[in-house]
């Protein structure tokens, strides 16, 4: 885990402080999203982890020993890092970048081989293919896949990401959340992630982190953030939309009515869909329900638009 407790830190001539009296954790094996304007502090609290800046004040614990314990490049190598633009070294091949880490810390050669293999594979680049190519023969896309291989290459307990998906266009920077989802799924990292946008955050994080001005505004999970925002700020910062981006974070599960109320409607969708897309696909075919079927296809019930109102008439807990 990692325990951040009231830092704060100025820069010189800066009228004011760059983070101010800052307190969150970062749980074990979940993904926490800084959000923030430009400027509100969260990339100086990200590079205050792994001491690229060093705080003023406070305190930032990994599983309770303090940061300020380990010599900075220890302390680096321990901790992945993943950045907007990736910062592959450009006459290096993919996988000479990826092996950067394990190499500075003396793995063998056959090791680092295989890590590096697996690391490809496992963010969906045949390493036949890419590990002989150059940054410079790489989509946007590929870029930033070799940024989050290198980041996980000497198996890091915990990975900070800052903005890592911000330099590419939308539909590959979903693809790309498809993809870090499901690799967190498997490997339970321990993840700061600082973002500006709201739809990345809602779609990551377990929980989001909101900034302003260098402190603190609100900390939740993410349906209660766009559910109960703290403040007018929180509000706008979430956006107008915010109802919908809570309907994406809802399985359909959620909003079950009997199947008997889809009678009629020969179109279903699968319990694992948000209730989003269950929205979108009603309005769509111009019905009052539609069904919910399991991963062999049997329907295990309905859900409408009066059942997903339902859904959201009630308290969060």
């Amino acid at each position: 885990m990692i325990s951040i407790r009231n830092v704060s830190k100025s820069y010189e001539n800066a009228e004011s402080a760059a983070v101010r009296d800052l307190s969150f954790d970062v749980p074990t094996g979940e993904v926490v999203v800084l959000i923030g304007p430009s400027g509100c502090g969260k990339s100086t609290t990200m590079r205050m982890v792994n001491r690229l800046v060093e705080p003023d004040a406070g305190t930032i614990t990994i599983d309770g020993q303090d940061v300020r314990e380990y010599r900075p490049e220890q302390l680096r190598r321990r901790i992945g890092y993943a950045i907007q633009g990736v910062g592959l070294f450009p006459h290096w091949t993919v996988a000479q970048n990826v092996a950067v880490v394990p190499g500075l810390l003396g793995w063998e050669r056959d090791r680092i081989a295989e890590r590096t293999t697996e690391l490809l594979d496992l963010v969906g680049l045949e390493p036949d293919a890419y590990g002989g190519k150059y940054p410079h023969e790489l989509s946007g896309g590929e870029a930033q896949r070799v940024g989050v291989a290198r980041a996980l290459a000497a198996d890091p307990p915990v990975l900070l990401m800052d903005e890592p998906f911000g330099a590419v266009d939308p539909l590959t920077r979903d693809r790309l959340h498809v993809e870090f989802l499901a690799i967190q799924d498997r490997l339970k990292k321990t993840v700061l992630f600082v973002t500006h946008d709201m739809d990345e955050a809602v779609a990551l994080g377990d929980r989001i982190v909101v900034m302003r001005d260098g402190m603190l505004v609100q900390q939740d999970t993410p349906e209660r953030v766009l559910a109960y925002p703290a403040d007018e700020f929180v509000a706008s910062f979430v956006g107008t939309e915010r109802a919908l981006k809570r309907l994406s974070l809802a399985p359909v599960t959620e909003a079950l009515a009997p199947v008997g109320l889809a009678e009629g409607c020969q179109c279903s969708v699968s319990a694992t869909a948000s209730l989003r897309e269950a929205l979108a696909r009603i309005l769509e075919l111009g019905v009052p329900a539609i069904g919910v079927h399991d991963e062999r296809h049997r329907l295990i019930g309905a859900v409408s638009v009066e059942s997903i109102v339902e859904r959201f008439k009630r308290p969060l807990t």
